[in-house]
């Protein structure tokens, strides 16, 4: 069966006699109708028979294996026939001969790896749960349409094309691997991104009675090679890969497109400062920050790796363009050139000059001294600054059927974006968001009058002498035909900001209100003032929970940690399974709601473990340590509430208290991950 015709649907999870789980795949075969099926068959402990939507892979914990796969699922976008789906369920598909575990009759140790094993699960769930991971059974959303044509239907010559933006890319890599001329397992191969995808309709209006609508979507992609959260995943590894570093794509396309298939991409980046640092977590507000010599030689390779990459990502085809090398990569950095800030923007403009490269330009605009007292107007300064090397470098223009997963499509190509404007600041997510929108609105016209060039660039000029081509914006008549559609516009980048801020810092992204409106408002003000607290909460006490399973998902994390943790850890969940608070299904257990025992029940086996271990090493155990652990134990994992924040800080209030009272180390009572460590080891690399 040509995988070219085949188009794929949803999944029928099947439970056999034999303990096997058969997964069917209904492929339609686009040119005759007819619909052979195709069976995944993997054995299995246990699963209730239904429908998936796709898998994401297989995931090895300390009990078992098992296979994620999407369960729920809502319409996100649509790329001309493509759809793009937010996931929004998956279930845990554990793979093993034999029947459904018997919890009651395992002995400890194994009891012990099951219940690590479900803690884990669940963190895994409740990331692919939060609506933020996206995929499409038919397009490859890990790539910009650009990249997809070079990699489909052109041969690029310099251009890389790689897959730091495929999620899942670790848990898919036994259906990749066996995928070959003998054995072809494309059809199972799901590829996911973490970040945004969505879209509006803005119109055009040619004249009071008459306008174009176009579609507008936003897909940005987060690289998974060093996907982490606020403080513990900080500038650059050692390989080059920038922490929250995201690839956005604006692409515009016509309404109709079944009439005009004119389409136009044009691709941001956001990313840590482009270096070797980090912040030392230990309870303070604001972290101080840790800086590596970019003169040692170790601290600089990564960082050559890094704008040379970016140069072979977004420049490499200088001579698609009939000669034309117009394209730069712009460093827009946000961060303030003195005070806390000063230090980290001062090595970024240095690490610029030090790489020396005419086609890597820095642009440093301190947007909180610029628009101070909420004048975020000034912005328009930075934009004048930049708007040369944006348009110099392009947009991407073509017309006919996007590259598909099966096809190379029918794109007829006219331009090429030869560059891209890399911005930052100091968490690369509020300042940058709001700058990105600003950059997005400014290319919508020029991406518009590129797949419509009927259209009228420039407004018609009096008598001044002045000719049209030396107006300095040549798409004034487009952008002001687009004015009623921007309010749309920066409201679908204020929720991709939203999502990247979830993922990164467990928040809404902060100055949403100046991205939705363009101004400052008190509701504003009032939410930034709600997130600032609740990035303190999180970053401080779950977020080390988080990266570990971030680790876990993306590879960076093995198998032999997870049995590490279940030694150590396993016996005491054994315990608590076994000599539980209360039995939930019986009285008083049964009655009690579950949110308190769910308070209480941490209480009680800490303290029960806290004196059975004192028995044997009294004088080992420290009471102000049990104290604190359940303490954090007891605070909220996650906040979603006004009167979860109200708990969160109040428990962190009496932390906070105790640890500078017996002036007891913040790095010590601060969640970090227990699994993997950053590589970086911040006293190591610390500038003197």
């Amino acid at each position: 069966m040509p995988n070219q015709f085949v188009s794929k649907t949803s999944y029928r999870v099947y439970k056999t006699n034999d303990a096997r789980t058969l997964i069917e795949n209904p492929a339609r075969l686009d040119i005759n109708g007819a619909e052979p099926t195709t069976m995944l068959s993997i054995t299995d402990t246990g699963i209730t028979v239904g429908e998936i939507m796709g898998l994401v892979g297989v995931i090895e914990l300390s009990f078992g294996k098992y296979l994620l796969a999407i369960t729920s699922r809502k319409l996100a976008a649509t790329l001309q026939t493509h759809k793009i789906w937010k996931i929004t369920g998956v279930v845990a598909i554990p793979i093993g001969a034999g029947k459904p575990v018997d919890i009651s009759a395992l002995p400890d140790k194994d009891l012990g790896k099951h219940a690590i094993d479900e803690e884990i699960l669940k963190q895994i769930k409740e990331i692919f749960h939060a609506g933020r991971l996206y995929y499409s059974n038919t397009y490859d959303v890990t790539h910009s349409i650009q990249h997809n044509y070079f990699s489909k239907a052109m041969k690029p010559t310099s251009t890389i094309v790689d897959d730091r933006y495929f999620f899942n890319q670790n848990l898919q890599k036994d259906l990749i691997k066996a995928n070959n001329a003998e054995n072809d397992t494309s059809p199972w191969i799901t590829k996911i991104i973490a970040g945004f995808a969505g879209t509006i309709d803005v119109d055009l209006k040619e004249n009071e009675n008459k306008a174009i609508t176009y579609q507008v979507l936003l897909i940005s992609r987060i690289n998974h090679r060093r996907l982490g959260t606020r403080y513990v995943r900080r500038g650059l590894d050692y390989e080059g890969n920038a922490a929250n570093n995201v690839e956005m794509e604006q692409i515009v396309l016509n309404q109709d497109f079944l009439k005009d298939k004119s389409l136009s991409s044009y691709v941001q980046l956001r990313g840590s400062v482009p270096s070797i640092w980090g912040q030392d977590l230990d309870l303070s507000y604001r972290p101080r920050l840790v800086l590596a010599d970019i003169k040692n030689e170790s601290i600089w390779k990564p960082i050559k790796t890094h704008y040379q990459d970016l140069k072979n990502q977004y420049i490499g085809e200088r001579g698609f363009q009939a000669g034309m090398d117009n394209g730069t990569v712009v460093c827009v950095n946000l961060l303030n050139d003195d005070g806390f800030e000063g230090p980290l923007s001062n090595i970024y403009e240095s690490t610029v000059k030090k790489f020396g490269d005419s086609k890597i330009k820095y642009e440093n605009f301190a947007m909180n001294k610029f628009c101070k007292n909420g004048n975020f107007d000034k912005i328009e300064i930075l934009k004048d600054r930049v708007h040369l090397p944006l348009i110099n470098s392009g947009w991407f223009v073509a017309e006919g059927d996007v590259p598909s997963l099966q096809s190379a499509g029918t794109l007829r190509v006219s331009k090429i974006q030869t560059g891209v404007a890399r911005v930052s600041c100091l968490d690369s997510l509020d300042r940058t968001n709001l700058t990105c929108s600003i950059f997005a609105r400014y290319m919508l016209p020029y991406q518009v009058q590129g797949i419509s060039p009927g259209l009228p660039s420039v407004q018609v000029l009096p008598a001044t002498g002045v000719a049209p081509s030396e107006v300095r914006d040549t798409v004034s008549t487009t952008r002001k035909a687009l004015e009623g559609c921007y309010t749309n516009l920066t409201c679908l980048w204020a929720d991709s900001g939203d999502s990247i801020s979830l993922m990164y810092a467990g928040t809404g992204a902060l100055k949403a209100d100046v991205t939705r409106s363009g101004k400052r408002q008190i509701q504003g003000l009032y939410n930034d003032g709600m997130n600032s607290l609740t990035r303190y909460y999180l970053n401080n006490f779950t977020h080390g929970h988080l990266q570990d399973t971030y680790d876990l998902l993306t590879g960076k994390l093995t198998v032999e940690k997870i049995n590490e943790l279940a030694e150590v850890e396993g016996p005491k969940r054994a315990k608590r399974i076994k000599r539980p608070l209360v039995q939930r299904n019986n009285f008083p257990g049964n009655i009690v709601p579950s949110t308190v025992l769910n308070i209480v029940e941490p209480v009680y086996f800490n303290a029960r473990e806290y004196l059975e271990n004192s028995k044997t090493s009294q004088k080992e155990k420290k009471v102000v340590d049990r104290v604190l652990t359940v303490m954090k134990e007891v605070a909220p994992e996650k906040i979603n509430t006004i009167f979860e924040l109200i708990w969160a800080m109040y428990i962190f209030f009496w932390i906070f208290l105790i640890t500078k009272l017996l002036k007891i180390q913040g790095q010590t009572v601060v969640d970090t991950p227990k699994l993997t460590k950053e590589i970086i080891e911040l006293k190591a690399i610390e500038k003197k």
